[in-house]
């Protein structure tokens, strides 16, 4: 990409609308177009997503070690490099499917990683049994609502548009970045109290709002989408 070319790809330019979170499209891709812009002369997007990865790993270490504040940090970070990757690929139009089973293997394997990561690091502060148990409650409501998302996109060959049909559930929890958001809120109050519970409790109440946006997503597919119908078709 040429400098010059920079202007072309100001906010909200290489932003998804129509799946992308409320938190994500606000304030994430305003942060991430920034790295895109700078990183798209130097890096490919393949090398965006090893650099997503590595933040999320690095966070997930962070949390179960006990530094829940540095952690929020590299949450967010990865957040943002969640973003930048595609926006990289857009940028230099070299998006491809194998870049995108990349992208969405990262945030899922990541997601999953910080929920552990999170839970058993509360085993140290709060009830083991408790604690574990809001863990793995939320990562089976986010893994039934993330599969419905990856079907709706094999079967209508689309992003699944939550802004548009989920508006109330994208502030909170319907994109993972919205969910990572509540977590790491969660974290900082957490560790500033000194008040696990408030994780745990944190915990149990994502991981009903997430199944709560699942059921509602099944009843929203079948009432918007007819069978092999595209919207606005």
């Amino acid at each position: 990409m040429k400098p010059e070319d920079a202007g072309r790809w100001k906010f909200p330019a290489l932003a998804k609308p129509e799946s992308d979170g409320a938190f994500c499209y606000h304030v994430q891709r305003r942060i991430s177009v920034w790295f895109s812009i700078r990183l798209a002369r130097h890096i490919g997007p393949s090398a965006a997503t090893g650099l997503d990865l590595f933040f999320g790993v690095a966070a997930a270490a962070m949390v179960l070690m006990g530094h829940w504040l540095w952690g929020v940090v590299l949450i967010q970070m990865f957040g943002v490099f969640s973003c930048v990757d595609g926006e990289i690929a857009r940028i230099q139009d070299s998006s491809s499917r194998i870049g995108d089973f990349l992208d969405t293997l990262t945030d899922r394997v990541t997601e999953v990683l910080l929920v552990a990561a999170i839970a058993l690091s509360l085993c140290d502060r709060d009830d083991p049994v408790s604690a574990l148990s809001a863990g793995l409650a939320l990562l089976g409501a986010v893994f039934m609502l993330t599969t419905s998302s990856e079907k709706f996109r094999s079967a209508w060959q689309m992003g699944y548009p939550k802004r548009k049909l989920e508006w109330l559930f994208s502030l909170v929890c319907a994109g993972s970045e919205g969910r990572l958001l509540i977590l790491s809120l969660g974290l900082v109050v957490s560790d500033l109290t000194g008040n696990s519970s408030i994780m745990l409790w944190l915990l149990w109440a994502l991981a009903v709002a997430v199944s709560l946006n699942f059921l509602v997503r099944i009843g929203l597919v079948c009432r918007h989408f007819k069978d092999g119908e595209r919207p606005g078709s």
